[in-house]
């Protein structure tokens, strides 16, 4: 009598060749292998299977007759020349930008790099501005390359680096994943420490994209505002865009207020509703908490 046994029990001790593990009704064996992952990688990785001619390619040619791998398989049959294609197996170690220390994902650049390039039309990921793995010592050195202007002597960073919304010049430093404005980088350089607690790169130039080292000095933000202004800058008065009165209807206010215990007792209403204004702002401009430099 013959024995069935034997050809299932073999069966059952079968496993895949790459990760040893038995067949499954969903992931059976193909070759060897399982069909699901283990036979594609295989079939990649075969040291036996012949390397793409392609020069620099690297890559396993594919099974069948063509000796090209995928890629240059592919390209030959789009009527181009699979030795032309100038990224061609450059996807390996590090970003081929010199600063850039990312590990290369397409073209040869990183991600970050080959997105820049998208945003630009193209261009040479190597000019772009946004740096990631630079030091204090490499943006001061990158800061002194900048020009002065003949007349003013700012070094103007909008050139370099990126600018928020007020004008100022942002940058990253080596190991710092928030942005930092360049100026109080530079301020920090020079003072050879870093800046107090709450305090600020001021300008004794008032121009925010500069990054002139001999132009910033530290201050606190009332140091920042009285600077501000002493040089007669700040939105005061008349030069307020939201104010309704003017130095004559500030005098004349304060010429006619009248004291009472309470609000029907002074005219504090009648001034408001005679110069449009709301009777809190009559208050403020008599007890000098506003319009406090008009006498």
């Amino acid at each position: 009598m013959t024995d069935t046994t034997a050809p299932a029990t073999a069966a059952e001790t079968t496993v895949c060749d790459v990760c040893g593990e038995p067949p499954t009704d969903e992931n059976r064996l193909k070759g060897g292998a399982h069909v699901r992952y283990c036979y594609q990688w295989r079939r990649r990785n075969d040291p036996t299977r012949p390397k793409c001619p392609t020069p620099d390619c690297g890559r396993f040619a594919r099974s069948g007759k063509s000796p090209l791998c995928d890629r240059c398989y592919q390209r030959d049959q789009r009527g181009n020349d699979p030795a032309a294609r100038p990224f061609h197996g450059r996807n390996e170690g590090a970003c081929k930008v010199e600063w850039c220390t990312n590990p290369a994902r397409r073209k040869g650049w990183c991600s970050t790099c080959a997105a820049w390039s998208t945003r630009n039309n193209g261009a040479d990921p190597v000019d772009r501005r946004y740096r990631y793995a630079r030091t204090v010592e490499d943006l001061v050195a990158l800061v002194r390359t900048i020009e002065p202007d003949p007349v003013t002597g700012c070094r103007d960073g909008g050139a370099l680096f990126w600018t928020n919304r007020d004008g100022y010049p942002i940058t990253t430093v080596q190991g710092v994943q928030r942005t930092q404005t360049v100026t109080r980088i530079v301020l920090a350089h020079t003072l050879d420490r870093p800046l107090k607690r709450a305090r600020q790169a001021c300008h004794t130039c008032d121009n925010p994209p500069c990054v002139e080292a001999s132009h910033l000095w530290e201050g606190t933000s009332a140091d920042n505002m009285r600077d501000r202004d002493t040089k007669g800058r700040g939105a005061r008065g008349v030069t307020n865009g939201r104010s309704r009165l003017d130095p004559e209807n500030v005098r004349a206010i304060r010429a006619r207020y009248v004291l009472g215990n309470n609000q029907h007792e002074s005219n504090v209403a009648a001034l408001a509703a005679e110069f449009g204004v709301k009777p809190q702002a009559i208050r403020d401009v008599v007890h000098r908490r506003t319009w406090a430099h008009v006498e």
